[in-house]
């Protein structure tokens, strides 16, 4: 999880959870992220289908040299993004539940978390140093 610093806007916190896996169930946990933000009253967008990547193989079935009888695999990545813009702490609150109260998430379904912060703008104007 990384959090950046903007200085742009009045203490708001806009957090993009990012999910991709093999699953079918992939959509479902996106849309009950999008569905637990909206209940909340946070503003929400998503959950926007991303492109997915698929990768294909070919294996031969006996280990000689029969290229007559092979076995071609695909797997599909699909990926899904579900964005909150909501005061800092509420955010906060909302990723942390995210995190741990939300119902067990598949094996094979991973959330990446970015945070962005939008300081207010007199302390871009105030004699204080952001780093």
């Amino acid at each position: 999880m990384s959090v950046s610093q903007t200085i742009v806007g009045n203490g708001r916190k806009i957090v993009s959870f990012n999910l991709q896996g093999i699953d079918k169930v992939l959509p479902y946990i996106a849309k009950r992220i999008a569905w637990a933000a909206k209940l909340s009253g946070i503003k929400t967008v998503g959950p926007l289908p991303l492109p997915s990547t698929s990768r294909q193989w070919t294996v031969n079935k006996s280990p000689h040299t029969d290229k007559h009888s092979r076995d071609q695999y695909e797997m599909k990545v699909n990926k899904r993004l579900v964005q909150i813009d909501a005061p800092v702490q509420t955010a906060d609150m909302f990723v942390k539940f995210v995190q741990t109260k939300l119902p067990p998430i598949s094996a094979t379904v991973d959330i990446k978390i970015e945070e962005r912060v939008y300081l207010p703008t007199e302390d871009f104007y105030s004699d204080k140093r952001i780093a």
